[in-house]
C-alpha cells in the first residue's frame, strides 16, 4: 500500500500564483487558500492556512522588511476576524481548523473570476500596517520640517527645524543622526518614497551640505 505523502510535503509545494493578485483584498485570498487546501484533501488547519497563503501569495502575507516569512497575524485576522465572525465565509476556528461555507463557496467562486481576469476589479490602495514602522513616520510627518518640505515645496530644510523632527536636542547631532537611520529604514520599509525624500534632504542638511 503506497504510502501518503504528508500535508505538509504538498504544501511545501505550493507555487505563488501565476495571474496578478495585487488588486484583491486579503480576505479573498485567504478564502482562496482554504479552498485550495480543501481541494487538496488537506484539514485547513490555521498553521496550514498560513503556509498556504503565504506559498501562494506571497507578495501579500510577507512580513514587512522580511519578505521570507509569512505575516501570520494578518493571516489569523482575515481568516478569523474577518472571513469566520463579520462575512461568514469561513466556520471554525484556530483552535480546530476552518471549512468553506456555502456563503464562501459563492464568494470563492467570484473571487476565482476576478484572478482569471472574468471579472474586472479596481486596484486597491494598498494600507500601511499599523506598526512600529508607520507610527514613527506618521509622527515624522506630523513635524514642522516635514510640513513645510511637502506643503511649501522646500528644498532647504532649516536645521533647528530637522533636529526637532528627528527628536534630538539643538546640539545633539549624533542622537539626529542615529534617529534619522531608524527612520530612513522605517520608511524603505513600509516603501514611503515621500518619506525617503525627506529624509535624504534632512541628512544634506544635517552634513551641512545644504
Amino acid at each position: 500500500m503506497k504510502e501518503r505523502i504528508k500535508d505538509e510535503d504538498v504544501i511545501r509545494e505550493f507555487v505563488e500564483y501565476k495571474g496578478d493578485y495585487s488588486t484583491l483584498d486579503k480576505d479573498r485570498l485567504v478564502l482562496f487558500s482554504v479552498n485550495y487546501l480543501e481541494t487538496n484533501k488537506i484539514e485547513p488547519t490555521f498553521d496550514k492556512i498560513v503556509a498556504s497563503a503565504f506559498k501562494l501569495f506571497p507578495r501579500k502575507f510577507s512580513l514587512i522588511g522580511f519578505p521570507e516569512y509569512p505575516d501570520g497575524r494578518t493571516i489569523y485576522y482575515c481568516a478569523y476576524n474577518h472571513c469566520t465572525l463579520d462575512k461568514k465565509w469561513l466556520l471554525g476556528n484556530v483552535q480546530s481548523a476552518f471549512k468553506v461555507t456555502e456563503k464562501g463557496k459563492y464568494f470563492f467562486e467570484e473571487t476565482q473570476k476576478m484572478l482569471e481576469g472574468k471579472i474586472l476589479t479596481v486596484r486597491a490602495h494598498q494600507s500601511v500596517p499599523k506598526r512600529k514602522e508607520s507610527t514613527f513616520i506618521s509622527l515624522l510627518k506630523k513635524t514642522v520640517a516635514y510640513r513645510k518640505f511637502v506643503e511649501e515645496e522646500r528644498q532647504e530644510l532649516d536645521k533647528s527645524e530637522v533636529m526637532e523632527a528627528l527628536r534630538a536636542s539643538p546640539n545633539s547631532k549624533g542622537m539626529a543622526e542615529a534617529n534619522l537611520s531608524k527612520y530612513m529604514e522605517y520608511a524603505r520599509r513600509i516603501n514611503d518614497s515621500e518619506a525617503i525624500r525627506f529624509l535624504e534632504s534632512a541628512k544634506e542638511t544635517l552634513e551641512g551640505t545644504k
